[in-house]
């Protein structure tokens, strides 16, 4: 027995092939269109037309009828005589009726018939009858016709031309539909062949061209697809960064955690599998909780430079620069007793930026100034420059850095020769990195204080709200 489930898609395969099979091309809709509206307005015009031939022939033959009976109803028995004496060729009919029932007629005898005008059917042929009692005795009714067979034959013949014409104007409506609709719709063909043409293995990069065809319908599609396919490039491109963000996060981790886990896997060894005195076993230990550390610490600096490539424009707010570099002197000085740090920043220096990033990028500078420096005093300096920079700096008077190893120590895993054990050499990456994410650069220079001078040197996306002032604090 065949489950419903199976039945349900078997009829909806079975009714999407239909709607397949009903499936017509943009161009044949617009001919079919064109052709519709032509059936329509030729039907109405048709009819019209023939309505107005009717009325038209049938107001001829009462012209024709009255002015007969200008002659006849003078004198409508004498004119019944001479119409006989014509013969039955005359084309006219005449009966008069009196009121003691005697009646005169031609040969073509006509009925009886109320007053005014009618079409009647006599002997096989039609009439178009006048009857009436005008300027005549009492009792006295006088029918007068004329033949309109001929008439009705050139109605039917004006008929028949009206309804070829009728044809003919849905068949070139038709025509034209197809030959014009082609044109109207190229433009949404180019667009097909553009987006064929285009494939998947097209240049991320590549703006989708919008149709200069002038037809508005079109070109809002093209700008519509093109807005479309810019996002999901962009999307496209974000998942590959997240890819290969992810593939460096799992190698580099892998290549920089082996060292430390091998080296814990030694020490849990020799704790499992050697006799060792209270002074070893501590000594084992204190090596064990300096391997945690440093995973501890290269984990969190791994995660912290993934989370910067993963960011883009719509995490930027509004920054108030001077505040954050506030808060990391007053955290660096809790962190690291050693250390003083001094705050030189305008009053308000307010940006578009990563307010986190820019945080972590002031932390590590003051971090690496105390941990690597050994510096014991730091000044943290933030000021709108006039070339539309905002430039960030930390100066500090410790052991300093060697010229050569400036652009070296930005990158992940290098440690300068100067710097202190158990660091992840992450710090300065982290720097670097979040001065790319704002357009800008890391840079180191000569410092004031006798050390080295880190410097963030950022576009100013910001308007200040009043005019810098320069303060100093302690």
């Amino acid at each position: 027995m065949t489950s419903p489930t199976l039945e349900s898609a078997a009829r909806r395969r079975i009714w999407q092939r239909k709607r397949r099979r009903r499936s017509y091309s943009l161009r044949t809709r617009v001919a079919a269109a064109a052709a519709l509206g032509a059936i329509i307005i030729v039907a109405v015009l048709s009819w019209v037309t023939m309505y107005a031939i009717e009325r038209n022939n049938l107001t001829q033959a009462d012209q024709q009828l009255r002015t007969v009976s200008r002659v006849v109803l003078i004198e409508p028995v004498l004119a019944v005589t001479v119409l006989g004496v014509l013969g039955p060729n005359n084309a006219v009919a005449l009966t008069v009726r009196n009121s003691d029932g005697s009646m005169a007629s031609t040969s073509v005898q006509l009925p009886e018939l109320p007053v005014g005008q009618h079409t009647v059917l006599v002997g096989g042929d039609t009439y178009r009858v006048l009857t009436t009692t005008e300027n005549q005795p009492p009792g006295r009714v006088v029918s007068l016709g004329i033949p309109t067979t001929e008439t009705e034959h050139a109605t039917a013949e004006q008929r028949r031309w009206v309804l070829l014409a009728a044809g003919a104007a849905v068949a070139a409506a038709a025509g034209l539909g197809w030959l014009f609709g082609g044109r109207a719709v190229r433009p949404i063909e180019n667009i097909t062949r553009q987006l064929d043409r285009r494939g998947p293995a097209a240049d991320p990069g590549t703006p989708f061209p919008v149709d200069g065809s002038g037809v508005r319908e079109a070109e809002k599609l093209a700008g519509a697809v093109g807005t479309m396919l810019a996002r999901i490039d962009r999307a496209q491109t974000e998942t590959a960064a997240a890819l290969e963000t992810a593939r460096d996060f799992a190698a580099v981790s892998a290549h920089e955690l082996r060292t430390p886990l091998t080296a814990m896997r030694t020490d849990l060894e020799v704790l499992r599998t050697l006799d060792l005195d209270e002074a070893q076993r501590l000594e084992i230990l204190a090596d064990l909780q300096r391997g945690q550390n440093r995973v501890e610490t290269t984990l969190a600096a791994l995660e912290r430079l993934a989370a910067g490539d993963l960011s883009n424009e719509r995490d930027h707010v509004e920054t108030d620069v001077a505040e954050l570099c506030d808060a990391a002197a007053h955290d660096a000085m809790r962190h690291f007793p050693t250390l003083t740090v001094r705050i030189d920043t305008d009053t308000e220096l307010i940006t578009r930026g990563l307010p986190t990033g820019l945080r972590l990028a002031i932390d590590n500078a003051l971090a690496n100034s105390a941990r690597h420096g050994g510096a014991t005093e730091a000044l943290v300096s933030a000021h709108r420059a006039v070339n539309g920079h905002i430039v960030i700096s930390v100066d500090d008077n410790g052991r300093g850095l060697p010229v050569d190893e400036r652009e070296a120590v930005f990158a992940r895993f290098f440690r300068g020769s100067r710097a202190s054990k158990g660091g992840s050499g992450l710090g300065l990456a982290l720097v670097a990195q979040q001065a790319q994410l704002h357009g800008g650069r890391a840079y180191f220079d000569d410092g004031r204080l006798g050390g080295v001078r880190l410097v963030l040197q950022l576009p100013d996306r910001g308007e200040p709200r009043t005019e810098p002032l320069r303060v100093q604090r302690d």
